[in-house]
């Protein structure tokens, strides 16, 4: 342990603990970032949805994951990149592009 209790941060001031505070949140993000398996809580965070959500999708096989003891769930982050870049909206400029291309080809022949 790193031998911090209360008495010895009794005279920090609350500024410096929320700085460390900070720091330590920033750290987290950092690690969790360049792991490349996810708990189910961090990739609901990764992914921006609640655990609910992520569990039920687990329950439907709607979404790729590991369960190697038969009862915590992990997921591959690449896995869950690619699973999200599914069924991609095309925009508006590239419906454009391709009509242009249509009329083109229909134009010459």
């Amino acid at each position: 342990m790193s031998g911090i209790n209360s008495n010895s941060t009794e005279n920090v001031p609350s500024g410096k603990v929320s700085d460390l505070i900070q720091r330590i949140s920033v750290l987290e993000d950092v690690l969790c970032a360049a792991k490349e398996v996810l708990t189910l809580e961090e990739a609901a965070v990764f992914m921006g949805i609640s655990r609910s959500t992520l569990y039920k999708m687990t329950h439907n096989n709607v979404i790729p994951f590991y369960r190697p003891n038969g009862k915590l769930i992990y997921f591959e982050k690449s896995e869950l990149l690619t699973w999200m870049r599914k069924n991609r909206a095309i925009s508006q400029e590239e419906v454009n592009v391709h009509a242009h291309q249509v009329l083109q080809k229909m134009a010459m022949g």
